[in-house]
């Protein structure tokens, strides 16, 4: 009775036979989820486009959420929410754990070295449901590597799901809560609560993917509406009267709105702002059309046989899928499937999904059926983290205890550029490491030990995070300011060495992509032209004795190497402040990642290119010569005998395409020092 009466009580609430239909089962969503899924894999697959099929698995995930939370909500046995949160992740993390496990042996076995490193941090973010901030992260990094896509970068979406689940489960309790306290109608606080929620996060998906549209993608606020569109569907759909002509004509619309959406609209480019309604509003029509008495328009379609158990295999197809796509890629060395080759990975992916179904997700659910302890979620929780974390853990370790290994033999087996000094220097012996290794390629950017302090602390907004400083500057009678772009910083692992023996302070003032050149526009020329003035008249307010950046620009196209354009004005305007130059010419760049090229080549020396293909006959810098101004070359010392080589002295020159390992930078002190004047400034 007291159910009753609440029910009546409330203006939106539903006849007893359209409530009670609500929760019944719908097989044609689940043959909505297959299509979901097929469109996903498919395009992935084929066409290489966001198909929309993750925004109607958001959707119906908090659909699904919702309903359960809505039905029992008044009732005599409400919901649990701690209890049905460790259900929901009872329910995801085994099958996602092994997945991962698969990954990591798929990596081990057949990915590049070069790659592990990231695997390993991504394996962690997707464990613990933040893989879409990771990728975020790397979206806006300038020192993200730029690799093979990451076999777990699908995991994104998953974490968004989590970390949804999780604010979902508070929402609804706290609507429960007020349901069972002020006796009002579950649907009109359930409605309230979302829809603030879709309102809220749909405006700020509006503006945060117009201002930074990739790192919006993977944001989980910018998403929260796509949810918040499944819960309020719950509640609104009991009372959506429809013909039967209507519904069959809306349903249709909607299965045909998922289908031609990523040929006619750049998911990717757009989303998730206002063109993410689409596949949102498309999925919410499909459900409206089947949830009639009849069924009409694709109802028959999506509860089909062959759909349902697709849609029951969905959550495992979308786990398996990309994995196996992206290893197909590196075994093959090809940028696409192709149209073979993806038949293949869908074939082998529906495989895989059917075998983690039934080996996995369906004894978990069994045991869960069979025991309604709450040990079991923890237990199925436990274990299946351990099952990633034992061998996980394992391999990072065992890495670094060979890096420790390494560094402890380093001087012996890894002279660098110091062969290049000493000709009589023995062989590194056969067996000798080549440094970095593959798993040390993010401790290769070279950074200062603390933000600047004192005097040297930045004023503006724009300059933060990119001022440090070496410890013992604040006392150091000389003081050097390295300043521009990523190849600057590179530099700076050669003059930290000479500085630390000279006495001198070092000022880093990098931000990457935005060289001195006071007429580039650099990587991001809305933000570049700034952080150049403020960088330069933050050297002004410092007024070290010297600043050194790199004045010339190499190529690994067709252009000739020459001055940075502005850099000249650069120098003027250091002179006119007083300010000694220190000229550094650019090193050679390449159309391929050198460092891949020497770990995975059965030669290094294969990898070698002529130093003309990059570097300009006459050094360009030249031109700027003159009083105050300190030329440095290292061209000789990167490219002996007119040959730019992977590997010098047992140390590989380069970390990616452009940019010097910190590793080989270092060994080239000796060879600064001479080119540096004894002592700084003019006086």
């Amino acid at each position: 009775m007291r159910v009753a009466a609440r029910s009546s009580r409330a203006g939106l609430a539903p006849t007893g036979r359209v409530d009670a239909a609500r929760w019944e089962y719908r097989a044609d969503i689940d043959g909505l989820r297959a299509v979901a899924v097929l469109l996903v894999v498919t395009y992935h697959v084929w066409i290489g486009r966001v198909s929309g099929g993750v925004d109607v698995f958001l959707m119906l995930s908090a659909f699904f959420l919702t309903r359960g939370f809505v039905r029992r909500m008044d009732g005599s046995a409400p919901v649990r929410p701690g209890r049905h949160l460790l259900g929901i992740f009872r329910r995801l993390l085994p099958a996602a754990a092994v997945t991962l496990v698969g990954v990591l042996a798929l990596v081990r076995t057949v990915y590049p070295p070069t790659v592990w490193a990231s695997v390993w941090e991504q394996t962690w973010a997707s464990l613990f449901y933040v893989q879409n901030r990771l990728l975020a992260a790397d979206a806006v990094d300038y020192y993200a590597r730029a690799e093979t896509p990451s076999p777990l970068q699908h995991f994104w979406s998953l974490s968004v799901q989590g970390q949804a689940f999780l604010l979902w489960v508070v929402i609804l309790a706290v609507c429960q809560l007020i349901v069972r306290r002020r006796g009002l109608a579950p649907d009109r606080v359930v409605g309230v609560a979302f829809g603030a929620v879709f309102v809220v996060s749909l405006a700020y998906s509006v503006v945060v993917t117009a201002a930074d549209q990739q790192a919006a993608y993977f944001s989980t606020g910018a998403r929260l509406w796509e949810f918040a569109a499944g819960s309020l569907l719950v509640v609104l759909l009991p009372h959506v009267r429809l013909g039967e002509r209507l519904r069959a004509v809306v349903g249709w619309l909607g299965l045909g709105g998922l289908l031609v959406l990523g040929l006619v609209v750049d998911v990717q480019g757009g989303f998730p702002g206002f063109p993410a309604l689409w596949p949102v509003l498309c999925a919410a029509a499909v459900v409206v059309s089947g949830s009639g008495e009849r069924p009409v328009g694709p109802t028959r379609l999506l509860a089909s046989r062959l759909l349902g158990s697709l849609g029951r295999d969905a959550y495992a197809l979308y786990l398996v899928h990309w994995p196996l796509l992206i290893t197909l890629l590196v075994v093959t060395g090809r940028s696409e499937a192709g149209l073979v080759g993806g038949a293949l990975v869908v074939a082998a992916s529906l495989v895989a999904a059917r075998g983690l179904t039934t080996l996995v997700d369906a004894p978990v659910r069994a045991w869960r059926r069979r025991d309604a302890s709450s040990l079991v979620p923890v237990a199925v929780m436990v274990v299946s983290t351990a099952v990633v974390v034992t061998p996980l853990a394992a391999w990072q370790v065992s890495a670094a205890v060979e890096e420790r290994a390494i560094q402890a033999r380093a001087l012996r087996d890894n002279p660098g550029a110091e062969v290049l000094r000493d000709p009589t220097l023995p062989e590194p012996p056969a067996e000798a490491a080549l440094v970095p290794l593959p798993t040390m390629l993010e401790e290769e950017w070279m950074h200062l030990d603390q933000e600047c302090s004192g005097g040297r602390a930045v004023e503006t907004e724009i300059l933060h995070g990119t001022c440090s400083e070496t410890r013992g500057t604040a006392r150091a009678q000389e003081t050097l300011v390295v300043i521009g772009d990523s190849h600057a910083q590179q530099m700076t692992a050669a003059l930290a060495p000479v500085a630390a023996q000279r006495g001198w302070g070092v000022v880093f003032l990098i931000k990457g992509g935005c060289s001195m050149g006071l007429d580039d526009p650099g990587l991001d020329p809305d933000s570049c032209p700034h952080w150049r003035e403020e960088a330069i008249a933050h050297v002004e307010r410092i007024a070290p004795a010297a600043v050194m950046t790199v004045v010339t620009r190499s190529d690994a196209g067709d252009a000739d190497e020459e001055l940075r354009p502005g850099v000249d004005r650069f120098v003027d305007r250091m002179q006119s402040a007083g300010i000694d130059v220190i000229g550094v010419r650019d090193n050679p760049r390449f159309s391929f990642d050198m460092y891949a090229c020497v770990v995975e080549a059965e030669d290094a020396l294969d990898c070698a290119v002529p130093r003309s293909g990059s570097l300009a006959d006459a050094d360009p810098s030249r031109a700027l010569a003159g009083p105050g101004i300190h030329l440095v070359d290292l061209t000789p010392w990167i490219c002996p005998d007119d040959f730019c080589p992977g590997v010098i002295g047992n140390v590989a020159v380069y970390h990616d395409d452009n940019h010097l390992s910190r590793t080989y930078a270092t060994t080239l002190a000796p060879t600064l020092a001479e080119q540096l004047p004894p002592r700084l400034g003019r006086g």
